[in-house]
């Protein structure tokens, strides 16, 4: 979970760590496990220039995507604010404010109730902004005229100010869980709104302010509520939500105010200087009940602003199925569990298409916790003939310690081969050695194929930027990831004309579809994902990736656990 910590000015507290803070669930004390002081100001590091522009939806969700990237989302929920011409002027006063205070990086998004996710588009271009606010006018209390057929049809409504009050909230639920899944750092939506009015306790209306906050704080979005009212205004209607939006998710509350530009300034210091605080529920994980959180530190006179609280997966939600007939997914799933063979290390083979028919192999090596006191160094690699008689390459020698020198690659003719495979400690020493028998896939059949999908992890913000900015990172060995952790997945590809239309799915274990993802880049070669994991809940689950070419398709799927 993501805490701003300030002190005096407002400015935030930098040098806290561990032992500084105190974590209660459910007024049990929890012991703090990780903390990660996160800046960020908007503006590019030097030496790291580049082009900012967005230049397409696809490219804006890469973009937003990044951990050094301050995301914010603008809902100008028009449904609920006033038509009067002040209060239109102070609602454009307030965000033309806010426009003009973004930094090269920052990243916006623009939505309003009858936006859907698929209008959505994320950019920083300042004069398009201040374009679509100019336009901006509430219509609180106004049935017609009617901007779209899903108007058209609340006015049948028995109650179509209740309708438009679910509507409201059904898109805002929408957007902190879009927001939510991108990445694990914090996300800040500014919620303009006089706020929905819930009506009496029970009506239907509750249900969808639940879901809201339930999908915020499980996605670590901070929601910030506007209220352009200027002082002295009656609290009516709407007054709950937004009390209960800003104050469960950690968000400010502007209202009240004569000058509400003017209180826009800490919503940037929120989204620039946060702790991200890791710890594990000393309870039953899977109870599917609210757990209320507080948190404190051990320093005076600061003033903490978190969640206060999230919902835990249900048992239903973490229990395993059988997995469905399909040899794909049945073998994906295989490599999750536990390759214990008595071996010193975990080895991940890889195979792409390569050049004059041939196949490229990949070979990485991880120690896993089993074994780490015996000291493995390093690993040769050594392709030979189905009989283990002839070497088909010179043996190749790995360590595990990232970057290229973490791969051994070498390109073979399709069929059947031997690897012989010897482990070394650090002083020299024969750990292990064996010899396996692979099959060498045969891609130049087809009219498309899809080589073995590459997983990479990164799990800190400076790992990320290094990833990104292109460094040489191995692929990852493991399957089994915590929810802080931020997954990329290269898939290679070759087809005899273009691109393949790519479908990417992220499915249960038994291949039930859970959602469509979108690859962040189909280049030459290679098409890639970007799944943070923040927004799941604990289980094994799968990414699908199917690929058309000239009437010929292809399946490749990996299968990963998610921990607490």
């Amino acid at each position: 979970m993501d805490v701003s910590v300030t002190g005096r000015n407002d400015e935030a507290v930098t040098d806290l760590d561990a032992s500084s803070f105190r974590v209660t669930e459910d007024r049990i004390p929890q012991k703090v496990e990780t903390v990660q002081f996160v800046r960020l100001d908007g503006r590019e590091q030097a030496g790291q220039e580049r082009d900012l522009t967005i230049r397409d939806r696809q490219h804006g969700i890469a973009e937003a995507e990044k951990q050094d990237v301050r995301l914010f989302a603008l809902f100008l929920d028009d449904y609920h604010i006033d038509s009067h011409p002040a209060t239109t002027q102070r609602v454009q006063r307030a965000l033309d404010s806010f426009v003009d205070s973004l930094q090269p990086t920052d990243l916006v998004v623009v939505m309003d109730p009858l936006t859907t996710l698929d209008g959505l588009t994320f950019t920083r271009d300042k004069w398009l902004l201040h374009e679509r606010i100019k336009k901006f006018k509430g219509r609180r209390g106004e049935l017609v005229p009617v901007r779209s057929v899903v108007e058209d049809m609340q006015l049948t409504s028995r109650n179509p100010f209740e309708v438009r009050a679910t509507v409201t909230l059904t898109a805002l639920e929408a957007l902190v869980t879009h927001l939510g899944g991108l990445r694990e750092g914090r996300k800040s939506v500014i919620f303009v709104s006089q706020g929905p009015p819930l009506g009496r306790p029970g009506s239907p209306v509750y249900p969808h302010l639940a879901s809201v906050l339930q999908a915020a704080n499980r996605g670590n979005v901070t929601v910030h509520v506007l209220d352009p009212r200027p002082f002295g205004s009656a609290p009516l209607g709407g007054a709950e939500a937004l009390a209960r939006l800003s104050d469960e998710t950690g968000g400010r509350s502007i209202v009240n105010s004569n000058s509400p530009w003017d209180r826009l300034t800490p919503v940037f210091a929120d989204a620039s200087a946060y702790y991200l605080i890791g710890y594990s529920p000393s309870r039953e994980l899977a109870d599917g009940k609210f757990h209320r959180i507080e948190v404190r530190v051990t320093r005076p006179s600061v003033r903490v602003i978190s969640r206060q609280g999230y919902w835990a997966p249900s048992a239903k939600e973490m229990e395993s199925k059988a997995p469905v007939d399909d040899r794909g997914l049945s073998a994906a799933l295989g490599l999750v569990e536990s390759s214990d063979k008595g071996r010193p290390i975990d080895v991940w083979i890889g195979t792409a298409p390569a050049a004059d028919g041939r196949t490229e192999m990949q070979f990485v090596w991880d120690v896993p916790a089993r074994s780490r006191r015996r000291g493995a160094a390093s690993l040769d690699v050594e392709p030979l003939t189905r009989d283990g008689g002839v070497a088909l390459a010179a043996a190749q020698t790995i360590v595990a310690t990232g970057g290229d020198r973490s791969v051994a690659r070498f390109v073979l003719e399709p069929g059947r081969t031997s690897v012989k495979m010897t482990v070394l400690g650090t002083d020299g020493s024969l750990l292990d050695r064996w010899t396996d028998r692979l099959s060498v896939p045969d891609y130049s059949k087809g009219v498309v194929a899809l080589g073995t999908p590459r997983v990479y992890r990164t799990r800190t913000l400076l790992e990320a930027r290094h990833f990104d900015a292109g460094s040489d990172v191995a692929p990852t060995v493991s399957r089994q990831f915590s929810r802080t952790d931020r997954l990329v997945i290269d898939v290679p590809w070759l087809t005899r004309s273009g691109p393949p239309q790519l479908s990417v799915k992220l499915t249960s274990r038994n291949g039930d579809t859970l959602t469509e993802l979108s690859p962040v880049s189909i280049d030459e070669g290679r098409a890639r994902l970007a799944l943070p994991l923040v927004n799941l809940a604990p289980g094994t689950y799968v990414v699908r990736f199917d690929a058309t070419a000239g009437g010929d398709d292809v399946t490749q799927q990996v299968a990963f656990t998610v921990s607490q």
